[in-house]
């Protein structure tokens, strides 16, 4: 396997066609992302979808909206023709998720908004009784922990940085418990991932490290499955510019016995000014890289906090602090 701190995985994305630039909407166009084809797309393998034309509705077709039917059955109505494309579009989905529920499946999705598939909020009767679209509902039900967003967090820096930093951090674990993984192993991704974690809160943090620190000691089948499920809860609590302080004064205490007394306090005073909101969070990230790597502190250097993914898909825009 690479060393993912070198070489990043390539994460596998879920990603609705119309946003790649495919004229697949119902009709006819599309709703090419600029930011999404130009700037992330190089960076994933994209699994690309649309329920709708792959269920054989057509393209273009009539437009359909989420109705409630007997018994509160969901359907999806032809504006024009009224009939129910939802058997249609269910067999499709019960047949694709076999596929993207297998080993080789996407680690995140990112999907259209406002579509009665892939929709993440959609109206119910034309009603503000928003609810998520027939492929998006099957999709958390499958997996009620996995990463599944919609395009909003696009155009909104500090959703599209935690999308981001999610879904490549899943694609690291997908990487590391591919194939033959040792106990060893498994302490040693999650020694790397340790400040990532605690940038989102400390019960799951704790609970991953004494879930690693059992490995070698339960079914590795058992203790894969539990690792993940918490994993993937614990990055989609997200985390406050507070948090993020915290993280970076522990980094910075990796650095006492190396650094003089001038150029600590010097990045000292840089994380206050971020935690006041005075400079961005990746310009404080970037000074603890230079000086990590510099003196070879080997366990700063290799946290994935450091560098949870490509830099140009990065901000460092945060959520105000709580």
């Amino acid at each position: 396997m690479n060393d993912p701190y070198t070489v990043p995985p390539r994460p596998r994305l879920g990603v609705s066609r119309c946003l790649l630039g495919e004229r697949v909407r119902y009709d006819g166009g599309h709703r090419r992302d600029d930011w999404l084809t130009q700037v992330l797309l190089p960076h994933v393998e994209p699994v690309a979808l649309c329920p709708e034309a792959e269920a054989g509705l057509g393209t273009p077709r009539e437009p359909m909206q989420l109705e409630r039917g007997p018994g509160e059955r969901l359907r999806l109505r032809g504006r024009e023709s009224g009939q129910d494309h939802a058997p249609a579009l269910k067999a499709w989905i019960d047949r694709r998720l076999s596929e993207l529920e297998g080993a080789d499946g996407p680690d995140g999705y990112l999907l259209k908004a406002r579509s009665p598939s892939c929709g993440r909020a959609v109206p119910v009767n034309g009603q503000r009784e928003p609810r998520p679209g027939l492929f998006a509902a099957a999709l958390d039900t499958a997996d009620p922990s996995r990463l599944l967003v919609d395009e909003s967090v696009l155009h909104d820096a500090p959703a599209r940085e935690a999308f981001v930093i999610r879904l490549f951090a899943l694609s690291r674990l997908r990487e590391r418990l591919a194939g033959e993984w040792s106990a060893g192993d498994l302490s040693a991704f999650h020694a790397r991932e340790k400040m990532l974690l605690l940038a989102h809160g400390r019960p799951d943090y704790d609970r991953l490290g004494r879930l690693a620190a059992a490995a070698g000691t339960r079914p590795r089948a058992e203790l894969a499955a539990e690792y993940a499920e918490v994993f993937a809860r614990a990055l989609a609590r997200g985390t406050t510019r507070g948090a993020h302080v915290n993280v970076l004064q522990h980094l910075l205490g990796h650095f006492r016995e190396y650094l003089p007394a001038d150029e600590r306090a010097d990045l000292q005073a840089a994380i206050e000014d971020f935690g006041a909101g005075r400079r961005d969070r990746m310009s404080v990230v970037r000074r603890l890289r230079e000086h990590a790597d510099a003196l070879q502190l080997d366990w700063v250097r290799r946290q994935s906090y450091l560098r949870p993914a490509p830099d140009e898909l990065l901000t460092g825009e945060d959520p105000a602090n709580e």
